[in-house]
């Protein structure tokens, strides 16, 4: 590993400008330097590059970073390659890293743990596919319509259902910290280590790159009577590998497909992601075991330009269905609704793959015919609840670009509701129209300060609190005095991160940051971006702090409205009078 001394003299060595400006024309533009982005295509300059404090962004496209992060990005190299690389340019002599070794081998100590996964990828699958115990579950699977070819993209196994194969497999060539850390056994009362998989249809799970980082065991055969019940499902549980809430399963397979068609289909679970590859769709992944998350989402961007969700048909389902799209937000996706409450791997069973291929391929839907569909009256007499209903899709239905499209998503209202017509409906979307349209003037109208976004505009509680982190990177006080503060923390997660690593280092070292995620990246060219005074006002903390919580105070407001209009909306006059009493308690808090 390269002493962090070397690395800090490294990038003090050197000026971004001078390393940017080789591959991008820049141009002075008052303080900065201005070019156009080398991460997208674009016609008018958005790439600035912040002498002063060493880094660039691209209000284009969010990309933002220091010397090594473009380096990283540009080339596509580890950290400590572009580490190597501007060393050599400013005539520092950094140790020649093996091609084999990548960033992650050589700072994180998580190679053992990638080794024992591996090892225990190949025992479950050499256990079902080459012994006598695993006959039984390797019919079991042909049943189902699965053969070796599959069997071998999935690298499916079997989990012995008794002994302690796998820790007597692996004890000699792993230390019992390894083990006991590796999510792959459990330790009894006694102290035993013995294997946390039993008798279950094995999924390894990988990363992006394809290392088998967890697994997901399946139950196979009925539970005998008087055994207490398990879940048809058991996840590894989380480890220094493997957050479910960041990782989906198949990705490392399908990512190659998506590259050609710039799509993924998103799944609910193994068997339907194996369902699709069994119909010839290779582009196909799933979340493991859990909701769609935010953590998700993001690194789905970076692989795709389009989803294509394919949920269950039944109520829970379509009930992930919408949760996912309010995650999903402005990415553009699809929808296949399966039918009779069906999932794909039934739909396979039942249909045979070539119609799941069509299915998959042919008959997709938008999110606002879906909309259209979950939100449509039951009682369709009802004319307060068809007027309800149309103002809630006239918005989505503006937002759509196509105006063919805009018309035949009246249409289908129009076909749908009793007591209006296609001009009614159409004269409703109209006055949907103009409402943005004066939004959209009325903000034109307003000046705003230029700042320096990553992904979307500061809400008032992220500036307040990029403001209070730039000080404590700024001044060591100002850092120490909040650490003594156990009643403060950061609301934006991203900012606690930060928060957390300037209290551990003192400053934020080049290395560590490169091993955050992204998000933790991009939140710190966010503080960086603060074009605050050099000096600081004696009650300007404070000050911040008093933003910042009435802020809090009004966000968790807008909450327990939320939670008294669902409340009533269902009839639970108890719970929305608890939560109005909330309400007008905190409003006199702020009074």
């Amino acid at each position: 590993m390269v002493d962090k001394q070397l690395i800090s003299e490294i990038k003090n060595s050197v000026n971004i400008v001078d390393v940017i400006g080789e591959v991008v024309q820049l141009t002075k533009a008052g303080r900065n330097f201005l070019g156009l982005c080398p991460f997208h295509g674009e016609k008018t300059p958005s790439f600035n590059v912040v002498e002063d404090k060493q880094f660039y962004h691209c209000f284009g496209c969010g990309k933002s970073g220091d010397v090594f992060k473009f380096i990283e990005d540009y080339r596509g190299v580890s950290f400590m390659e572009a580490v190597q690389i501007v060393g050599d340019q400013v005539g520092i002599q950094v140790q020649a890293l093996a091609p084999s070794q990548s960033r992650g081998q050589q700072t994180d100590g998580k190679q053992p743990f990638y080794e024992i996964h591996q090892e225990a990828a190949k025992f479950y699958y050499a256990i079902l596919m080459t012994t006598k115990m695993g006959e039984d579950a390797r019919q079991y699977l042909y049943d189902r319509g699965l053969d070796d070819d599959v069997l071998r993209h999935f690298q499916i196994g079997l989990a012995p259902a008794e002994g302690n194969y796998l820790y007597q497999s692996v004890s000699g060539k792993f230390s019992e910290s390894i083990m006991a850390e590796s999510g792959l056994f459990h330790i009894s009362d006694m102290g035993t280590m013995y294997d946390a998989f039993q008798d279950r249809i094995m999924f390894p799970l990988s990363d992006d790159t394809g290392r088998v980082i967890a697994f997901s065991g399946r139950l196979w055969r009925e539970q005998a009577e008087g055994t207490k019940p398990q879940g048809k499902y058991k996840n590894s549980r989380s480890t220094l590998l493997f957050n479910k809430s960041y990782e989906l399963y198949h990705l490392d397979k399908a990512k190659q497909v998506a590259k050609k068609n710039h799509e993924l289909y998103l799944m609910e679970g193994f068997m339907d992601v194996i369902a699709a590859y069994r119909a010839g769709i290779e582009n196909a992944v799933a979340s493991m075991g859990t909701a769609l998350s935010r953590e998700h989402v993001e690194h789905l961007k970076r692989l795709t330009k389009k989803l294509v969700l394919v949920y269950d048909g039944d109520k829970a389902g379509q009930a992930a269905t919408l949760k996912a799209l309010d995650e999903i937000g402005d990415m553009p996706v699809q929808i296949v609704s399966m039918p009779d409450n069906l999932d794909p791997d039934e739909y396979l069973q039942k249909n045979g793959p070539e119609d799941l291929a069509y299915l998959l391929t042919k008959t997709r839907i938008s999110p606002i015919e879906f909309y259209i569909h979950q939100y449509k009256p039951e009682n369709s007499e009802n004319l307060q609840a068809q007027i309800e209903f149309i103002e809630k899709i006239a918005p989505l239905i503006v937002q759509e670009k196509s105006i063919t499209a805009q018309n035949s998503y009246i249409h289908i209202l129009a076909d749908s509701l009793a007591s209006f017509d296609y001009a009614q409906i159409e004269q409703i979307v109209n006055e949907s129209r103009q409402a943005q349209r004066q939004n959209r003037m009325e903000g034109i109208s307003r000046p705003t300060p230029i700042t320096m976004p990553v992904t979307k505009q500061l809400s008032v509680i992220m500036r307040a609190e990029a403001h209070l982190l730039y000080r404590m990177m700024e001044s060591p006080l100002v850092l120490n005095d909040y650490r003594l503060r156990e009643d403060f923390a950061f609301d934006t997660p991203e900012f606690q991160v930060l928060y957390d690593l300037l209290g551990q280092y003192g400053n934020l070292p080049p290395e560590v940051l490169a091993e955050q995620p992204e998000e933790v990246e991009r939140a710190w060219y966010q503080v960086l971006a603060q074009d605050l005074p050099s000096e600081m006002s004696p009650q300007e903390l404070s000050e911040v702090e008093m933003t910042r919580n009435k802020a809090l105070l009004n966000q968790d407001n807008m909450r327990i409205k939320k939670k008294v209009q669902e409340a009533s909306h269902v009839g639970d006059t108890d719970t929305a009078l608890e939560e109005l009493e909330r309400l007008i308690s905190q409003k006199r808090r702020m009074e």
